[in-house]
């Protein structure tokens, strides 16, 4: 089983060392420079855009808080037992 394995990743390494293809490697341009900035800027103005809710319910939730600190607590306003048949 171990000698398989070894031959056939020996055929394997050897059909890459000769099946080697020519590349071409092309040079930045301007214009790919140019779509590059622009694209960020587009996902940038979308990030933005798709978190708007997320930034609206966090700054409500502040507001509710602050407002909540401010308020003083609630005050009783009977002490007896409502319903009551006695009226205590």
């Amino acid at each position: 089983m171990a000698g398989v394995s070894l031959v056939i990743g020996l055929v394997f390494c050897i059909i890459l060392y000769f099946n080697r293809k020519r590349t071409v490697v092309l040079k930045r341009s301007s214009a790919i420079d140019q779509l590059t900035f622009e694209l960020s800027r587009i996902a940038d103005a979308l990030d933005r855009i798709a978190n708007r809710p997320a930034e609206r319910a966090i700054a409500a939730a502040s507001r509710r808080q602050v407002q909540q600190t401010q308020l003083p607590p609630p005050q009783r306003e009977s002490q007896g037992i409502a319903l009551s048949m006695f009226g205590r």
